[in-house]
């Protein structure tokens, strides 16, 4: 379920792109749509779209409805790789950095690779991120785990937007 803190943490990131020039060239933060009929994604991401279409939040980016669909190749089965994945099992909605950002279908939580400096596919760090997309996108899109999760300086424009909205420290 998307929260009203989430919901409120766009509503605030949203307008704050549209006011401030650095904020806005290398983010965004779309408006919602109706999620598609017959769109397999996990509820949680289909309620997320309402909210807002996919966002470019800093190194965290989370698809949107027409770039959802391209992007599940990446929880493609690949063979003689230390992590097994699989599209029945995982959806993936986004990335940070250049790693891909997976939701586990059975329950709803979030999964990422995050040693950083290593190909995903070739790593063997495969982590509970978070218990649902809300609870990411709160902590780490929009608090103050997205330097930690993302490795950004501190000078990072999204970063600053963060502080700017007193949503990190």
């Amino acid at each position: 379920m998307i929260s009203p803190e989430l919901e409120q943490a766009v509503v605030a990131a949203r307008a704050a792109v549209q006011r401030e020039r650095g904020w806005s060239m290398m983010n965004s933060v779309p408006k919602g749509v109706p999620a598609p009929s017959g769109m397999e994604a996990p509820p949680e991401y289909l309620e997320l779209l309402r909210v807002a279409n996919g966002g470019i939040f800093g190194r965290i980016v989370v698809f949107d409805v027409k770039t959802a669909g391209k992007m599940q190749f990446y929880a493609d089965v690949i063979e003689g790789v230390p992590v097994r994945l699989g599209r029945e099992s995982w959806f993936c909605f986004g990335k940070v950095n250049d790693d891909p950002l997976f939701i586990d279908r059975n329950d709803g939580s979030i999964w990422g690779f995050p040693d950083m400096g290593v190909i995903w596919w070739q790593s063997n760090v495969f982590e509970r991120l978070s218990g649902s997309l809300d609870d990411f996108l709160v902590g780490h899109a929009f608090g103050p785990g997205y330097r930690l999760l993302s490795g950004a300086p501190e000078d990072d424009q999204w970063w600053r937007l963060l502080v700017h909205l007193e949503r990190a420290e």
